[in-house]
């Protein structure tokens, strides 16, 4: 029997801030609680080393799942999913980090922590690219795609996390450099590519998805670049923030000891 509020239901396309957003992201934060609880304070895992190469070896396999989804499904490796892509650099620098060693590991710890936490975050908090045509979560099969996104960036996070509590990295506004110059070569190598293949990696041609895409259509492209510099300093300066007030108070209460010692 035809039920027309389903009909409607099921051919509604999801939204950000809707119920298929708030579910996903919502589960992906409580897992993401659940396992630092269960490694932390139930297993108390000392092997950290381990534990980030295991991390980086389920977002890698997430992100080959979804390629060989599209091959299996499309018989084509579609353009968009070129590895390229802001999230996707965490597949070459969570690497670096978990196996690596020495100068060029140190180099881009803080770049895995800032972009894997940032990135991330965006994504759950504005998922318009990878919410999918499916109103909710079910049924499983249409999904597929947007479950694996949603993972994928939750481990990015769990990631940044895990570097944090397990003492791995903290964070320091002196590295804030290394972050930010590591970005402006992301975004050449993303440039690069949207000029060959003709795609929209970081959103750094034709925005679409991006809320200030307004910007890119009604300013040009220098302002939209130049926005999007000013923007990606201050999300990128987030992460270090906390280093940076505790820096300073611990520099006045200095200095007031100081005083009191002299009066």
């Amino acid at each position: 029997m035809y039920d027309f509020q389903t009909a409607v239901f099921q051919n509604q396309a999801p939204t950000v801030f809707g119920p298929k957003h708030l579910v996903g992201s919502i589960t992906i934060v409580i897992m993401i609680v659940v396992l630092l609880i269960i490694l932390f304070q139930i297993v108390r895992l000392n092997n950290h080393s381990k534990a980030l190469k295991v991390i980086t070896i389920v977002l890698i396999s997430l992100e080959l799942t979804k390629y060989s989804h599209a091959l299996i499904t499309t018989g084509t490796f579609p353009l968009h999913y070129i590895p390229m892509q802001l999230c996707n650099f965490s597949l070459y620098l969570m690497p670096l980090v978990a196996f690596g060693k020495g100068r060029v590991r140190d180099f881009f710890l803080p770049t895995t922590f800032a972009v894997g936490l940032l990135a991330g975050l965006i994504v759950l908090l504005y998922p318009a690219t990878v919410l999918g045509g499916e109103y909710a979560w079910l049924p499983f099969v249409p999904n597929i795609i947007p479950i694996i996104s949603f993972l994928y960036h939750g481990v990015m996070i769990f990631f940044s996390i895990y570097l944090l509590v397990a003492k791995v990295y903290r964070p320091n506004i002196k590295d804030f450099y290394k972050v930010y110059v590591s970005l402006f070569v992301f975004a050449g190598m993303a440039m690069v590519t949207n000029a060959i293949f003709g795609t929209d990696m970081m959103f750094l041609n034709t925005a679409a998805g991006n809320p200030l895409q307004f910007i890119l259509l009604t300013s040009g492209r220098a302002v939209y670049y130049l926005v999007m510099s000013i923007l990606a300093a201050f999300l990128l300066f987030l992460p270090f923030a906390p280093s940076v007030f505790k820096s300073l108070i611990h520099s006045i209460s200095k200095q007031s000891q100081v005083k009191n010692q002299e009066n």
